[in-house]
């Protein structure tokens, strides 16, 4: 009987991940309508004012900051400067996997290598690993394919497996699945930002 219950909760866990993934697409798409229709010009400008000088690279740049340092600007920020530069959806949607693959490797890094030397660093990972560690013991490889596609924050999950010393090879593979989540909400936001 515990065992059932075990299962129960474990189909709570990712249906709540799921509703959450949900939940954040139709914020993203109600945030880009409202951004579309009351400040399309001004983001325009923005992008052109960041993006006419770094193009394509100052998205897989900021990508690479933006997945490798958690408190930098979410990675749907850089697709709608994308969007209101008009870059096309192929090269956006590769750069920013290509800058994301690198900036969670980088945390990859940093979690396997500097956050187990600097106490300040684990006491601030441990926070988020208490979050994080039930996914990862539950699912292992795939707890970092749901960190890649739904809201769980990606770096923080690089951070903790790189602690963890999950075997690089197996968080790169994981790691892939950006790609399908910058697909899926790169046309979500482009549906938001058109109509």
């Amino acid at each position: 009987m515990a065992h059932k219950s075990h299962e129960v909760n474990e189909g709570i866990s990712l249906l709540k991940l799921l509703l959450q993934t949900i939940l954040s697409l139709v914020l993203v798409v109600g945030g880009v309508i409202a951004l579309a229709f009351f400040f399309r010009q001004e983001l325009v400008e923005l992008s052109r004012l960041v993006l006419e000088k770094t193009g394509i690279l100052g998205l897989f740049l900021g990508m690479v900051l933006s997945d490798s340092l958690p408190a930098f600007l979410p990675p749907d920020a850089f697709l709608v400067m994308s969007l209101a530069f008009g870059f096309g959806p192929w090269e956006t949607i590769f750069s920013t996997t290509l800058g994301s693959l690198l900036g969670g490797s980088i945390a990859y890094g940093i979690g396997r290598f500097l956050v187990p030397k600097i106490s300040l660093g684990r006491q601030i990972v441990l926070r988020y690993e208490d979050k994080l560690l039930p996914l990862l013991r539950r699912y292992g490889f795939w707890a970092v394919v749901i960190a890649a596609i739904t809201p769980i924050p990606y770096s923080w999950m690089a951070y903790t497996v790189g602690s963890f010393k999950m075997e690089f090879s197996r968080f790169f593979l994981a790691s892939t699945f950006r790609l399908l989540r910058m697909g899926i909400y790169y046309f979500a936001i482009s549906w938001g930002w058109v109509v």
